[in-house]
């Protein structure tokens, strides 16, 4: 069976994040996608709150540029709102081929924007002809979460579970939605993670709404159960936010909805950390470095099962992978990657710089041919009638409304 290269919407190589930064760089991480069959990535440029996302993309860029054994995209997150920022996202859509920026409804007061600057983001998005894209979980209940399960001694991985449940990833869904319907902007919601969440952008893209959902590759090959492991190096490893769901039966859910187009995309959140890294949260879940494997595994996750991984025969950085033992039979024998063969027979043939940054257009004709006719047929019009002609109170002060006048024509009665 011959496939086009896969392409992983959703990675974060190099990140630095959490005082520690994620064990794949640009060499290794790509390396592993090609022996997964993919082709392409687009990473994520993440600036500090306050930092430039001009300089962002560029450091972006400076890392990956020499590294890349696979062609590349970078969104860029917009982890702050003001004028500068609003300046250096039209920038990125028509000089820098950026035309998707990711927004955080969670990590409290490292990268999360309230709704105002969601609203302002996301009007941005549409005049620059972008993609909204929305971490979507509630921050401030999974901040005020951590501090009960830390409080009650829960220390381990299931705290982080246990404060982000399905319901605060379905409110942030529901509101990330009807934040973006208000201003007619598309929208993509990385990773689901929950039925509930999936449910959410199923009915809104029944409605009409202009949303994309993307389960990754690990809430389609696992789930959450592994969080009460005795083993905690076993658990750490599954860290990820939104976390895996315990219901056994997500992945399942998860694979048919994406089969039926209510889910879009398949993904997988790249974000791999060794278990020395994990260790900074032996005694605080909330300090465990979130990411999980997934850039290699992806194509072979979402085909039935039939050859086993491992992280022993795997090529990507970490030492431990979150699925280990399962067997998988759509499996890549080839990679051709820009007209050369690059893996063959569990072999790497690729050099460092070989892979290529792809820039992307705005106002991508898949996307915004849609939004463009909401925009001509969704419009509200005003309703024509007469003039009112009758009475019309005067307040005179906000504290006292009895002591308001009535004007009748041009006269006022008190």
């Amino acid at each position: 069976l011959v496939l086009p290269g896969g392409i992983d919407p959703h990675t974060h190589l190099q990140l630095p994040f959490m005082g520690t930064r994620s064990a794949d760089d640009f060499l290794r991480g790509t390396q592993a996608a090609l022996a997964g069959g993919t082709t392409t990535i687009i990473d994520f440029a993440i600036p500090q709150k306050g930092g430039s996302l001009l300089d962002a993309f560029d450091t972006w860029r400076r890392w990956a540029d020499p590294k890349v054994c696979c062609d590349y995209s970078l969104h860029v997150a917009v982890t702050w709102w003001s004028e500068q920022v609003k300046e250096e996202m039209a920038i990125l859509a028509q000089e820098k081929g950026v035309n998707s920026f990711k927004m955080f409804m969670a990590y409290k007061d490292l990268f999360m924007l309230r709704d105002p600057e969601l609203y302002a983001a996301f009007e941005q998005c549409k005049e620059t002809g972008a993609i909204a894209q929305v971490h979507a979980e509630n921050g401030d209940i999974i901040a005020e979460g951590a501090k009960k399960m830390l409080a009650l001694g829960v220390t381990g991985p299931e705290g982080h579970a246990l404060c982000r449940p399905e319901a605060v990833e379905a409110e942030a869904t529901l509101r990330a939605i009807t934040l973006a319907s208000a201003v007619n902007c598309p929208l993509y919601v990385v990773h689901v993670m929950s039925k509930s969440a999936a449910k959410v952008i199923a009915d809104a893209r029944r409605a009409g709404k202009v949303v994309y959902g993307e389960p990754i590759a690990a809430s389609l090959g696992t789930d959450g159960t592994h969080y009460w492991s005795k083993e905690w190096h076993h658990a750490a490893h599954h860290v990820m936010s939104p976390p895996l769901r315990p219901d056994p039966s997500t992945p399942g859910f998860l694979m048919n909805l994406l089969a039926n187009d209510d889910l879009t995309t398949t993904a997988t959140d790249h974000c791999t950390f060794n278990t020395c890294q994990k260790a900074l949260g032996k005694d605080d879940f909330t300090k465990i470095p979130n990411g999980v494997n997934g850039v290699e595994d992806r194509m072979s996750i979402v085909w039935e099962k039939g050859v086993t991984i491992s992280a022993k025969t795997h090529h990507q950085a970490v030492n431990f992978n979150i699925f280990e033992g399962m067997v998988c039979h759509g499996v890549p024998l080839v990679t051709i990657s820009r007209g050369k063969v690059v893996y063959e027979e569990g072999a790497l043939s690729v050099t460092p710089g070989h892979g290529k940054f792809i820039p992307r257009r705005p106002f991508a004709e898949y996307v915004y041919k849609r939004i463009q006719q909401r925009d001509q047929t969704c419009t509200p019009t005003p309703v024509e009638r007469a003039p009112y002609k009758g009475e019309v109170i005067t307040l005179t002060s906000r504290e006292a409304p009895e002591d308001s006048t009535v004007e009748t024509g041009t006269q006022a009665a008190s």
